[in-house]
């Protein structure tokens, strides 16, 4: 299905194509996207809509997803198995991502930039992650285990900068 800029606020019953394999809603109004019942899917481009909710948790068979320029807070990728490519830039309010799927090794083209919230990635190997995934922005980081809170200081350096002395 190719429903792209034709001002689409609603998706309700997307859920009802168990054979859909391709979704391209990119550059409409949507808000949500629960595409969790369409199994089959192995495309989805949901970029440049309003989505503060994606529901991706049975999508064993996403390969691609397209989510750029979105208002997600958290999302969970750890049921996308068989991901390949994943784009998440321009995400100003993206503070949790999981990508621990078992299969880190098969997402060989990562871009997550311009998502000033977002500090620790959970992945499924730190080491890989930072070798392989470079186009990521510098206050990312990856870990294995988040912390729960997502505003978290990570710092490789830290400086003494000036000492005043008041008295």
């Amino acid at each position: 299905i190719h429903c792209q800029s034709m001002n689409i606020s609603d998706l309700t019953g997307i859920e009802s194509f168990t054979a859909l394999t391709e979704l391209n809603c990119d550059d409409n109004q949507l808000t949500s996207l629960d595409v969790s019942n369409n199994l089959a899917l192995t495309y989805l481009d949901c970029e440049m809509n309003q989505l503060i909710s994606l529901d991706v948790s049975n999508n064993a068979t996403l390969s691609v997803l397209a989510c750029n320029y979105n208002s997600l807070t958290s999302l969970n990728l750890s049921s996308t198995t068989a991901l390949t490519n994943l784009y998440l830039q321009e995400m100003y309010n993206l503070s949790s991502l999981d990508l621990r799927n078992g299969n880190n090794q098969n997402l060989y083209d990562l871009g997550i930039n311009n998502a000033p919230n977002l500090y620790c990635i959970n992945v499924d190997d730190v080491a890989w992650s930072t070798s392989n995934w470079t186009d990521i922005d510098p206050q990312h980081y990856f870990s294995t285990n988040c912390p729960p809170s997502a505003i978290q200081e990570h710092s490789f350096n830290k400086k003494l900068l000036k000492v005043t002395d008041l008295l």
